[in-house]
């Protein structure tokens, strides 16, 4: 059968129109079915409770439940993996802070995705300092007494180890100090606080959570330090470990990405749906609680915090001789 060039044209023409066409009612009728948010680090932690307060929302404004799956190991490899595996489709995507990206694929060659590649930013949820803290009996009150206490230790002092931001900041701090820490590993915030609590690994390096606070209140913790320049309006009366030690600055932030390949106009959609999440004045009060300070970005802006941030990462390798695995 003879067929036209004419007829081609128009025959690849309609085929190409039809495949835009599809796309665009693929994006509009987003979501159809559940979303998955994967966080890479255990229940009870800063991401966890972030990510709970915008399902609850996001499950209202898009019309579609909204689930947590925590997906921990390998300092929050495993569950960003797993989402670097995922179809490209907006239905599972990963909320995690800037180690999975900028940290993990630097300190860990042997990582199984590229940053770059791997997954597709959609915006910026959060930021928040580290604070040092620790059991009411560990020997030092404040970062001056922990260098001190820290000197006379000849094996070192433990200190919990959650994730590679807490591991990067960690090496800084240790370096910057002239101590030696050792790195005692958990799966996330919540076991680290735990652990803290129960004397089995006394100080600790991490993000602030209102059940924190809370035990801070009540005796059970101690604050030691907080990783901003200056003194943080969300901890009140906690002093800068940079007071002690110039220039130390320990700090963390959150953000949305899904699986590389994800269509633009989907990207579009959920980056909409998580700025409602976060304009939503109950999360903004979760967030506070948990001493973060809500943010949100176009997955551009994302993107090059991304890039800079793996430079970053790259220097404070070199500037502490942090050892790869």
């Amino acid at each position: 059968m003879k067929v036209s060039r004419r007829k081609l044209i128009v025959s690849s023409g309609l085929s190409a129109s039809l495949g835009v066409l599809s796309t665009q009612v693929s994006a509009q009728a987003f979501p159809t079915r559940p979303i998955k948010i994967v966080v890479n680090f255990a229940a009870g932690g800063t991401s966890d409770v972030m990510a709970r307060a915008l399902a609850r929302s996001m499950s209202t404004t898009l019309g579609q439940q909204v689930v947590i799956e925590n997906r921990t190991g390998a300092l929050g490899a495993v569950g960003a993996a797993a989402v670097a595996r995922s179809a490209p489709d907006g239905y599972t995507v990963l909320l995690t802070t800037q180690g999975s990206l900028t940290e993990i694929p630097v300190i860990s060659p042997q990582t199984p995705y590229d940053p770059l590649t791997a997954f597709v930013p959609i915006t910026l949820v959060g930021e928040s300092p580290f604070v040092l803290f620790a059991h009411p009996d560990f020997p030092a009150n404040n970062v001056r007494e922990l260098v001190q206490y820290a000197k006379a230790q000849p094996n070192g002092v433990d200190i919990s180890v959650t994730g590679s931001s807490v591991k990067l900041c960690t090496y800084a701090l240790q370096g910057a100090a002239g101590i030696k820490l050792v790195h005692i590993p958990y799966g996330g915030t919540g076991p680290a606080v735990n652990a803290a609590i129960a004397g089995h690994t006394k100080l600790s390096l991490n993000t602030v959570t209102s059940a924190m606070l809370e035990n801070v209140k009540a005796g059970k913790l101690k604050f030691l330090g907080v990783g901003t320049p200056k003194p943080y309006r969300l901890l009140p009366g906690v002093a800068p470990i940079g007071d002690t030690l110039p220039g130390y600055t320990a700090t963390v932030w959150w953000a949305v990405f899904a699986p590389g390949g994800t269509p633009p106009d989907i990207v579009a959609r959920l980056n909409r749906a998580f700025k409602q999440a976060l304009a939503d004045p109950a999360n903004e009060e979760i967030f506070t609680s948990n001493a973060v300070l809500a943010l949100e970005s176009t997955p551009e802006e994302l993107g090059r915090r991304v890039t800079e941030g793996i430079a970053t990462t790259r220097k404070l390798v070199s500037a502490y001789n942090i050892p790869t695995e």
